[in-house]
């Protein structure tokens, strides 16, 4: 019963967008580098290690409401490369070296829903099933199809690493909303005057 507190908590965490209480989401053996292979992170920290030989490492996350998610990677160790990637598998966008140092930083307004997260070394890149490939950095070029699997295309150097997100709701009151919010203020003072 406990366990399954535990998890409705965390499932409740992630669809308002605010990170849980809870340890972080740790790896759960070798994360694989297909998106459709994608582990399901139950956090909004995430702890992982890329290995030699590693592809990089993909997570599925399923937010709730729509915001700007901030995703930042960091590592002592490796010069990390991330991506995002929608329910569809298509390229939203990718970061080298905006989190300062070797560590990566993005954000991205999306919508509720499911996303992809990959992670790797430097020279990540994202293949689509004709096997083209864009190195994970900006946005993706109009030709790229729908992503297939992530990998790194130079030398590995292995490490561990942290993915810390972030999702801002950035809801706007509507003009109507703030009108009936003033009306009400109005009347609290005109009731308060009218005891007084």
């Amino acid at each position: 019963m406990k366990s399954t507190l535990n998890k409705l908590g965390v499932a409740i965490a992630l669809a308002t967008g605010m990170a849980s209480a809870q340890a972080a989401y740790i790896e759960s053996g070798d994360a694989s580098n297909v998106l459709a292979s994608a582990q399901l992170a139950t956090d909004m920290t995430i702890q992982g290690t890329i290995g030699q030989g590693d592809g990089g490492d993909v997570y599925k996350l399923v937010f709730g409401s729509a915001g700007t998610l901030t995703i930042l990677a960091t590592s002592s160790q490796i010069d990390t490369n991330i991506g995002l990637f929608d329910a569809g598998f298509n390229a939203l966008a990718g970061d080298d070296d905006s989190g300062g140092g070797q560590n990566s930083l993005l954000s991205y307004a999306i919508s509720a829903g499911t996303y992809y997260i990959g992670i790797g070394n430097y020279l990540m890149f994202a293949f689509d099933a004709s096997n083209h490939g864009w190195f994970l950095d900006g946005l993706p070029p109009a030709w790229l199809g729908a992503v297939s699997y992530i990998d790194n295309q130079g030398g590995i150097t292995p490490g561990a690493y942290t993915l810390s997100l972030e999702l801002r709701n950035n809801a706007v009151p509507e003009p109507a909303t703030l009108g009936l919010l003033g009306l009400g203020l109005l009347g609290m003072g005109m009731m308060r005057r009218k005891t007084a």
